[in-house]
């Protein structure tokens, strides 16, 4: 057994052994640990994660390695505030990884998603994931950077409802915030009430999964606003609305 292995394995140990008496808590020590496991360089990271409601409720998501999917609790948490505005939108799910926020969303009657990552195993997971759940012809798998994805995306005049965005943690550099005020900004611009500010329909919704720390306050939004926040461990779910 390899060095490497052999601490990735002494790390699931201890986990095994956590005694932790809150959900919050849990998350952080689960933070602590994915970034522990990564530095042990264990070559993949494997496990699922499930589907918490509607058609395919309990349907079990195959998870990319090195990905680390939301918890359950954020994706109840979410679609909790969402509710009935989820049923018959279009979702766009940047760096979407197993695809879960995509495939939790047309579960509960989303009308069809867009699901955006550049890994090309994440690729063939996404693939996988959305073939067992039965989503196949709602959706859209588009292998690219979310950058890129986007800049086409806004040149095109495409528009989504609800756009969920969960950047790894490289993006979210302190010192180099232009980088996610320029695609958020671009998000904002595929959501219908930017597009069109007169419409008296559902005008959407930009969602962030973000590290509790990272000062998302700081940066310059013009078009949306924040409506409000849940802290889940050392994580953030942030809800933007267009502004009126």
């Amino acid at each position: 057994m390899s060095l490497k292995h052999d601490s990735a394995k002494k790390l699931r140990k201890e986990k095994n052994k956590w005694k932790v008496s809150t959900p919050e808590e849990y998350e952080e020590r689960e933070d602590t640990f994915i970034k522990e496991k990564l530095l042990s360089k264990e070559p993949t990271i494997t496990g699922q994660v499930r589907i918490t409601a509607g058609k395919a409720k309990n349907f079990l998501l195959d998870i990319p390695k090195t990905t680390r999917p939301m918890t359950d609790r954020m994706k109840v948490k979410i679609f909790d505030v969402l509710r009935e505005d989820i049923f018959d939108k279009t979702v766009l799910d940047l760096y979407a990884g197993t695809g879960s926020f995509a495939l939790e969303a047309l579960s509960r009657g989303a009308k069809d998603a867009t699901l955006i990552d550049a890994s090309k195993n994440a690729e063939r997971i996404l693939q996988n994931n959305v073939t067992k759940t039965g989503f196949l012809p709602q959706t859209e798998i588009v292998k690219m950077k979310a950058y890129e994805y986007l800049n086409k995306a806004v040149k095109n005049n495409y528009e989504f409802d609800v756009i969920f965005m969960d950047p790894p943690y490289k993006l979210y550099n302190t010192k180099k915030t232009f980088k996610m005020k320029e695609i958020i900004n671009l998000a904002t611009k595929l959501l219908p009430g930017v597009k069109n500010p007169k419409t008296k329909k559902f005008k959407g919704v930009l969602i962030i999964k973000h590290p509790r720390r990272y000062p998302i306050e700081r940066l310059e939004l013009p078009d949306i606003t924040k409506a409000t926040s849940y802290n889940f461990g050392l994580n953030t779910i942030s809800f933007y609305i267009v502004k009126c």
